[in-house]
């Protein structure tokens, strides 16, 4: 079924072309600030050396096999106790899919994807990234090369069903058209209390302009859910921070640089054990049965309960999660999941945590501990084993 937008243009939201690489890599050779973070992914490479390398790149594919694989799997080797996958199986490298997942770490969740993809012999995906994150020409350059696509964000009302159109256009012409996978958080911005839910709303933009067979319109992206599992929460300060803001005040607003600082703390602290799980595609058969009833918006919603009951089946527990959820609740329900170093361990970790909050916050370790027990919450809901 290919899109019945064809007249949009794609250009202000889509990844680079091959023919526009040597010029942006000139652009990014010349910014001080990517060198930085260069230096920090390939601290045993000399500068010229890197330059010269960079100077080799001509097309995106052998940016990403050539430099951004190194770099993933650096910050794997340092920051991660290993990654696992499980799922490949039941996909096709020569087919494209829509990967939805949840939503943990900014930059790591799909970086990490598309580099367990191509050792695994399947082609990248085109990746979904807010504009919020591109705050400087340089990020927005690196992301467009790694096949970053732009979500808009903080769109006025007026715009927002035209920016919607257009984005759903583009997946659908990436996936149908073109033949390339795109992957996409489940909602938008990370789930930050560890509960992941499916937004209906981010479903409804799969299927703008494509009302003749609904069913089929989402059948034919071949959704893919992705189930992504961290032993340790990276960000687990700065979420519980803003967390515990929200329930006192309301609300939260971010401090200036504080996506910059996830996105650096994301890469660069430790996350112990990661596993990427792959569920099958969602097919007709599975998808009709949300449609037959009720108003769309209900249709959405059920639709959006059969992703997460995928996710969240296959989201894997560590003994962390036992200790929080006990921790949580006062009681040693969870008890044969972990023993006493495993609570020893998990309580340094909130400490760890916790110091790098103000003193005026440091009565938060409860939404830090609730970080690690949704999961389980989340298993219990849908009546899943934990």
């Amino acid at each position: 079924m290919e899109s019945t937008n064809k007249e949009l243009s794609f250009d202000a939201i889509r990844p680079f072309r091959d023919d526009e690489v040597p010029v942006a890599m000139e652009r990014l050779l010349n910014q001080p600030s990517f060198h930085t973070a260069m230096r920090y992914v390939f601290p045993d490479t000399s500068t010229s050396a890197l330059i010269s390398k960079l100077k080799t790149i001509k097309s995106v594919d052998q940016f990403q096999e050539e430099i951004i694989a190194n770099a993933v799997n650096a910050i794997i080797r340092s920051t991660t106790n290993g990654v696992r996958t499980s799922g490949l199986e039941h996909l096709n490298p020569k087919t494209p899919y829509l990967f939805i997942s949840n939503h943990r770490d900014i930059v790591l969740d799909s970086a990490v994807l598309n580099y367990m993809l191509l050792i695994e012999g399947f082609p990248t995906t085109r990746i979904a990234v807010g504009s919020n994150l591109l705050q400087m020409p340089w990020i927005e350059d690196l992301a467009k090369l790694n096949k970053n696509f732009i979500v808009h964000r903080d769109v006025h009302a007026k715009q927002a069903y035209e920016y919607s159109l257009r984005l759903s256009s583009f997946i659908r012409h990436s996936i149908e058209v073109e033949k390339v996978s795109v992957w996409i958080a489940q909602k938008e911005g990370r789930t930050k209390n560890g509960a992941d839910r499916t937004q209906a709303g981010l479903l409804k933009m799969f299927a703008l302009g494509e009302e003749s067979d609904i069913v089929q319109a989402y059948a034919s992206l071949n959704i893919v859910p992705v189930s992504i599992s961290y032993e340790i929460e990276p960000c687990g300060g700065l979420k519980t921070k803003e967390l515990y803001t929200k329930a006192r005040e309301g609300k939260y607003v971010k401090e200036a640089g504080e996506d910059l600082l996830s996105m650096k703390n994301g890469i660069a602290r430790s996350k112990g054990r990661v596993q990427y799980v792959f569920d099958k595609p969602l097919t007709y058969q599975e998808i009709e049965p949300s449609f037959q009833q009720g108003s769309r918006n209900e249709c959405l919603k059920h639709l959006a309960e059969v992703l997460d009951q995928r996710i969240i089946k296959n989201y894997r527990l560590y003994p962390y999660n036992y200790v929080a959820y006990d921790l949580l609740n006062g009681n040693n329900e969870m008890q044969s999941h972990y023993k006493q170093a495993d609570i020893d361990a998990f309580k340094a970790i909130l400490k760890d945590e916790l110091n790098l909050l103000p003193e005026d916050q440091k009565d938060t370790e409860p939404y830090l501990i609730q970080i690690y027990a949704n999961p389980i919450n989340r298993k219990i809901e849908f009546n899943l084993p934990v």
